[in-house]
């Protein structure tokens, strides 16, 4: 299962020093890209910025319009097939299948430029950070590797501040709640 490991670097050349370290041969499939509002630095230095699908809700807006859209499309079909007596044909077929479909997509482009218009609820942490030109590093790494990454970051003076762990595809990051066995202790 992947997880996202997120480390604050201070300055640049501290930034510059992890990327050194990252682009080791033997660190394969490890996905990373740099969070920060200083992006004409990062981009000189050739670094990949987070996208803009990770900065914006987009596929969470998409999914729930298209959610929506086809519960609307559905009660229309159920509340037109009755009242206009339509039993089977071509009229039939349009208003079942057209009628749904045509309202999935169009709730889904609607919740997109929704989703395009607000910010990642699980970004929310990190603004702040970014906001004032620090660099946020954002890792995706095997379980397996969580245990090295953190080491590598470490002698680089980055320090952790957040983990996730991935749900599934389109769904947005949720905070892992794995390491605060002292806490759920004191709670019991």
């Amino acid at each position: 299962m992947k997880r996202r490991l997120v480390f604050l670097s201070r300055d640049i050349t501290g930034l510059c020093e992890i990327v050194e370290m990252l682009k080791q041969p033997h660190l394969q499939g490890w996905r990373w890209r740099v969070f920060t509002h200083a992006a004409a630095s990062v981009q000189r230095l050739g670094l990949p910025l987070a996208s803009s699908l990770l900065l914006t809700n987009l596929l969470g807006g998409a999914w729930r319009g298209g959610f929506w859209g086809v519960c609307l499309g559905v009660m229309l079909t159920i509340i037109v097939q009755p009242l206009f007596n339509i039993e089977s044909g071509v009229a039939w077929t349009i208003i079942m299948y057209s009628l749904p479909l045509t309202l999935l997509f169009f709730g889904a482009w609607l919740g997109g430029l929704r989703g395009l218009m607000q910010g990642n609820p699980a970004m929310d942490d990190y603004r702040g950070y970014a906001e004032n030109n620090l660099y946020v590093l954002l890792v995706d790494v095997q379980a397996v590797d969580q245990r090295l990454l953190k080491k590598i970051m470490a002698m680089c003076n980055a320090e952790q501040i957040g983990e996730h762990t991935r749900r599934m595809w389109g769904f947005p990051w949720r905070e892992n709640i794995f390491h605060q066995p002292d806490a759920e202790a004191a709670a019991i």
